[in-house]
């Protein structure tokens, strides 16, 4: 479900509560908190409390996503008319993208500031926790950059039974109280179309969950059966908008063509999409990353974009990345979250595992307050887990506080999501 910032109670009413936070007082429903009172400390999300928590607790939530507003000394007048014309809700052109992405200093700072501003504006401080289940590392493709390629004789491959499937889905929403899950595997038609509507089927029967699937390009009848079958959105990458680069990482079997194909049926099957693009291809420019967040805000619902990594047994194992080079991937990250944000003020933003696999835990809290809102854990079971090395040292954390505070178990929940999603979809 979703995190949210905690707000304490100073009066109390029948059916709600009013809260203040740093710069409002809000109307809380009480919803089946019965027994608030003044004082005490709530966690709430679409203007219901869900949650009453500590004072200790309430300040650890505080420290780790607390607002932060930059002051700047120095603004260009470029940069001005820029942020004026995102303020009156003007398309941004491609060059004034490739001037925000370029920014440093006082504008850097500003940048994610301001996305920081109108994502609490928009969205209230939720930041909402989805699971990622890794089915299966076969793949009958040879991307250049991922190490699940078919040509990888080095990778222990793996395909989960459809009950492991089914199991490993059904706990993660009924003992942590998980409601969106996306269903991940390499392009491994060992999963027929059946197989995949029958893994969908039962996990429905037994719980309420968004799933969303991430199993590449199956073509229309395969996602017209499985959207039928109950799944909710689809995550896919269209890599790169350059199409001589996405050649270059596609020798075989893939054309951009395609993939946009792809995206225009997803849509056109109301699916919620999750799409985006990878920072720091070789070869890739500032130009193609403008275009990439042009792309992306013409088809995403949910943003998927993050670094690339280079793996081992792959044919771009050589491109090792140091101090300077990571770096340059953080703040890129950062910069195309922000500037996403400012053009599509109510889209989903996750902070992606390859983006805290270059740059740590602490990342998160950086990606949230330039925009991001969403956040994406590994759920895969402990002995498939390692195999599933789309990249190496791929991080992995222990959740507990996030899901601890983000996780609701209530009906409620999922009906509040629900709503959210529907207005995402405009339906």
């Amino acid at each position: 479900m979703c995190l949210t910032i905690p707000a304490q109670v100073f009066e109390k009413h029948k059916n709600f509560v009013l809260v203040k936070t740093d710069s409002e007082i809000r109307k809380i429903n009480t919803g089946f908190l019965t027994d608030l009172k003044k004082g005490d400390w709530i966690l709430h999300t679409v203007g219901t409390a869900v949650r009453i928590i500590d004072s200790e607790e309430a300040k650890e939530i505080i420290e780790l996503l607390g607002k932060t507003k930059y002051i700047p000394q120095k603004l260009s007048t470029q940069f001005k008319e820029i942020l004026k014309k995102i303020q009156l809700g003007g398309d941004l052109t491609k060059e004034e993208i490739t001037y925000l992405l370029r920014v440093k200093g006082d504008e850097k700072k500003t940048l994610f500031s301001e996305a920081n501003i109108v994502r609490q504006a928009n969205l209230h401080d939720f930041f909402c926790i989805h699971g990622i289940i890794e089915f299966s590392n076969y793949c009958k493709n040879d991307c250049s950059y991922c190490g699940l390629r078919a040509e990888n004789r080095n990778l222990t491959r793996y395909r989960m039974s459809v009950s492991e499937i089914v199991q490993t889905a059904v706990d993660a929403v009924k003992k942590k109280g998980y409601k969106l899950l996306v269903l991940q595997s390499g392009e491994d038609y060992f999963y027929t179309d059946e197989m995949l509507v029958e893994i969908i089927k039962k996990i429905k029967e037994k719980c309420r969950v968004f799933i969303f699937m991430s199993v590449g390009e199956r073509g229309y009848p395969a996602y017209k059966k499985i959207k039928k079958a109950g799944a909710s959105g689809v995550l896919f990458r269209f890599e790169t908008s350059n199409q001589k680069l996405f050649k270059r990482l596609h020798s075989k079997g893939k054309n951009f063509k395609n993939r946009l194909e792809h995206l225009k049926f997803f849509r056109e099957l109301g699916y919620f999409i999750a799409t985006g693009s990878l920072i720091g291809l070789p070869g890739q420019t500032i130009d193609d990353l403008a275009e990439d967040i042009l792309l992306t805000k013409k088809w995403a619902n949910m943003v998927s974009t993050g670094p690339f990594l280079s793996t081992v047994d792959t044919s771009l194992a050589d491109v090792i990345d140091n101090e300077k080079t990571k770096k340059w991937k953080i703040e890129m990250n950062l910069k195309m979250i922000a500037i996403l944000r400012l053009m599509v003020e109510t889209t989903r933003i996750p902070v992606v595992t390859a983006l805290e696999t270059l740059a740590g835990v602490n990342i998160r809290k950086k990606a949230l307050q330039s925009g991001a809102n969403s956040l994406m854990f590994n759920l895969t079971p402990a002995k498939y887990r390692p195999h599933y090395k789309i990249y190496g040292h791929k991080f992995y954390q222990k959740e507990n506080i996030w899901e601890k505070y983000g996780l609701f178990k209530d009906k409620e929940s999922y009906q509040m999501l629900e709503e959210r999603m529907a207005k995402e979809l405009n339906v």
